[in-house]
C-alpha cells in the first residue's frame, strides 16, 4: 500500500503531531508499505531527515500570537500554488490513501480539496482539540472549528482516527454523529527515535523525594493545583521537591509558589532538552502531569515516565484507552485535579511507599509496551486504511486506484 502523509509539523520540529507522523510512517515502512510525507517548509533549520521522501511546501508564516498559545510555527498553506504542488505529488506517487495529521491548520482544507480532485481516499488523525480557556475566544474558536475546519476539512474525511475516547467524544461534539460514525480509536505511542533512551537502568533515583512535572505550562496544562498541594505534601514528606520542566507561559504557577513560600521546594526549569527530561524521569520518584481542559488525554510525557518505571499520577477517565487497560491503583494513580488534598494524598502515599512505587512503575511500563507499541498501532492503521478503501470504492466518486 502507498500512503501519503500530510503534517504541518515534522521532525526536527518538536511536537506531538510531528513525532506521531514520523513514528507511524516508519512503522508502516517496516511493514512493507511505501510512504511519503508532505510537510511545511519552516526554514533550513527545520530540514527533515527521514528514510523516505519528505516534500516541503512554502507557507505564509505568522508571528506568535496568544490565540495560538505563542506557537512558533504557524502559517497559511492553502494557496493555489500549493494545491498544484500537492496534486503533482499525488499524481506521481499515486497513493492509495492520503493521511492528514492534526486538523488545526488551514492545510486541512488543502488536503481535502486535493484528495477530492485526485479522487484519493482521505483519512485524518485528530491530535489537538481546538479550545481556549477564555470563554469568548473559545466560542469563536469552536465555531471556526465546527464550520471552517469541519465543513471544509474533517467532515470530508473518509475515515477519522481518534487517539482515545475523549477525542472520539470531541469528534461527535464538534463535527456531528455522522463524522463520529467514521471515527475509530487507534492509540498512539512515544516517538520511536527515543525508545532506546528508556532502556537505561543505571540512573539512580534522586537522593531526596522528587516529584516531576513535564510540559509547556499553559492554560490547558496548568500545574497550579499541584503547587497548592505541596504544603500538604511537605507536612508528611518534608524533603520533597517539585521540579517543573517546560516553557512557562502562565504567571499564576510561579506566583502561587512564591506566595506559599515554596521557593526551596518548587523549581521551574523552563524549556529543557529531551535527554535531560528523560534523565529527570529516571531520577524522579513520582511523575504528575495532566491536561486541564475539557478534553483531557494522557499525553506522551506520562507515557515516557511509565517507560522509565516512574509511577504516574494523572486525572483522566479510567476507560480513556478502552476498558481494562488503564487501572487506577495498578498501573496509574488517578486523582481529582481540582482538589489539592486529592493530589497531595496520592503523592504522599507514593513517596512513603517504595514497594508501591516500584509495583505501579513496573505495571505502567508493561502497559505502554503492550498497548502503545508502534508495531501494533501500524497494524491497526493498516486494517483501518483497508476498511476506508473498501467503503470508498463503494461510492460514486471512486477514482480507480490500482
Amino acid at each position: 500500500m502507498r500512503v501519503l502523509f500530510f503534517s504541518n509539523w515534522f521532525p526536527p520540529v518538536i511536537s506531538g503531531s510531528s513525532f506521531y507522523t514520523s513514528s507511524l510512517a516508519q512503522a508502516l515502512v517496516e511493514r512493507g508499505h511505501e510512504v511519503e510525507v508532505v510537510t511545511v517548509d519552516w526554514g533550513p533549520e527545520y530540514a527533515p531527515a527521514a528514510p523516505f521522501p519528505v516534500h516541503r511546501l512554502p507557507c505564509l508564516r505568522l508571528p506568535r500570537t496568544a490565540l495560538f498559545y505563542n506557537a512558533r510555527l504557524m502559517g497559511f498553506t492553502f494557496t493555489p500554488a500549493n494545491r498544484k504542488r500537492l496534486l503533482q505529488i499525488i499524481a506521481r506517487f499515486r497513493p492509495h490513501v492520503l493521511h492528514h495529521v492534526n486538523h488545526i491548520f488551514d492545510s486541512v482544507l488543502l488536503t481535502a480539496s486535493a484528495a477530492r480532485a485526485a479522487r484519493v481516499p482521505l483519512v485524518g488523525s485528530l491530535t489537538t482539540p481546538v479550545q481556549h480557556e477564555k470563554p469568548l475566544r473559545n466560542l469563536v474558536m469552536a465555531l471556526g472549528d465546527r464550520v471552517a475546519l469541519g465543513w471544509g476539512g474533517v467532515r470530508r474525511w473518509d475515515g477519522i482516527v481518534s487517539l482515545d475516547q475523549m477525542v472520539h467524544h470531541y469528534v461527535g461534539v464538534r463535527f456531528g454523529r455522522r463524522a463520529q460514525q467514521r471515527s475509530e480509536i487507534i492509540l498512539f505511542g512515544v516517538r520511536r527515535e527515543a525508545l532506546a533512551e528508556y532502556q537505561n537502568r543505571t540512573v539512580a533515583r534522586a537522593a531526596e523525594p522528587l516529584i516531576l512535572f513535564v510540559g509547556q505550562i499553559h492554560p490547558f496544562r496548568n500545574p497550579v493545583q499541584i503547587i497548592r498541594a505541596m504544603p500538604l505534601v511537605l507536612q508528611a514528606v518534608p524533603q520533597a521537591r517539585l521540579v517543573l520542566a517546560g516553557r512557562v507561559d502562565l504567571k499564576e504557577p510561579p506566583e502561587v509558589a512564591h506566595a506559599l513560600g515554596l521557593s526551596q521546594h518548587v523549581q521551574f526549569l523552563g524549556e529543557t532538552a529531551h535527554d535531560q527530561v528523560v534523565r529527570l524521569m529516571q531520577q524522579a520518584h513520582v511523575f504528575v502531569s495532566y491536561a486541564t481542559g475539557p478534553f483531557p488525554g494522557l499525553g506522551t510525557a506520562p507515557m515516557e515516565a511509565m517507560l522509565c518505571e516512574t509511577p504516574v499520577v494523572n486525572d483522566l477517565p479510567e476507560n480513556l484507552f478502552g476498558e481494562g487497560r488503564l487501572r487506577n491503583g495498578e498501573n496509574i494513580i488517578l486523582v481529582n485535579q481540582h482538589d489539592p488534598h486529592s493530589i497531595a494524598g496520592a503523592l504522599v502515599k507514593l513517596l512513603r511507599d517504595a514497594e508501591l512505587r516500584q509495583r505501579i512503575g513496573a505495571a505502567g511500563r508493561r502497559f505502554v509496551l503492550e498497548h502503545l507499541s508502534w508495531e501494533s498501532i501500524a497494524a491497526q492503521m493498516e486494517a483501518f486504511y483497508e476498511r476506508v478503501q473498501a467503503r470508498y470504492k463503494g461510492t460514486a466518486r471512486v477514482g480507480g486506484l490500482p
